[in-house]
């Protein structure tokens, strides 16, 4: 949830909590600095068999081909959960974290707790298109030149104002101009708008 890593000249200050320095060929330095200590560093032989960092329990990323509608509805079909909690379970999906999450619902038009097992096929094809689009979109708000990133210490979050629902509780919905809301999905803030995103029926065809 917090970490950088960032690449700088030998010379550049280093951030606090810069806790792993690594010298590259060409002089310069790849640096790992986590104020909250969440992040961990693994040293692993090229030849050496991962059974240590987690990376084999991640699910496909959501650009990867083997991602599709059908995939995803393999993964949410008997599944109870709400599908927000889905789209955060990393061993499902790998890479979406709560901002996206809440983005990628209000584009689907899907109530963060509605039950994953629930959604119908169409809004499960719907769902698997938006879910690259979103972070697509992501990606290219939040583009910069490696200068500015690092000069901005690797934190700039360019994109908030950008950003449709999530910590927008109390303004109007961009769609239909209702007041979004809050709430919490497995122990995660959630926002949503209560008009454009009602729950819907558990019939899923």
């Amino acid at each position: 949830m917090t970490g950088r890593l960032l690449v700088t000249p030998h010379a550049h200050p280093a951030w606090p909590h810069t806790h792993a320095v690594f010298h590259l060929s060409d002089g310069r330095q790849l640096r790992f600095a986590d104020q909250r200590r969440f992040g961990r560093l693994w040293l692993r032989q090229t030849d050496e068999i991962d059974t240590f960092t987690g990376i084999a329990r991640l699910g496909p990323e959501p650009f990867d081909p083997a991602f599709d509608a059908a995939h995803l509805e393999a993964l949410l079909r008997r599944r109870r959960r709400a599908i927000k909690s889905c789209l955060l379970d990393q061993s499902l999906v790998a890479g979406i974290g709560n901002i996206y999450a809440d983005e990628i619902l209000f584009a689907a038009r899907l109530h963060p707790e509605q039950p994953a097992a629930s959604l119908s096929r169409a809004q499960i094809r719907r769902l698997a298109a938006l879910i690259p689009a979103t972070l697509a979109k992501a990606v290219d708000d939040n583009r910069v030149t490696p200068e500015a990133f690092l000069q901005g210490g690797g934190t700039e979050y360019r994109n908030t104002p950008l950003l449709r629902i999530y910590g927008h509780e109390g303004d109007p919905c961009p769609r239909c101009h209702s007041a979004l809301r809050r709430l919490t999905v497995g122990g995660r803030s959630s926002c949503h708008c209560p008009k454009c995103q009602r729950p819907q029926s558990e019939n899923r065809r």
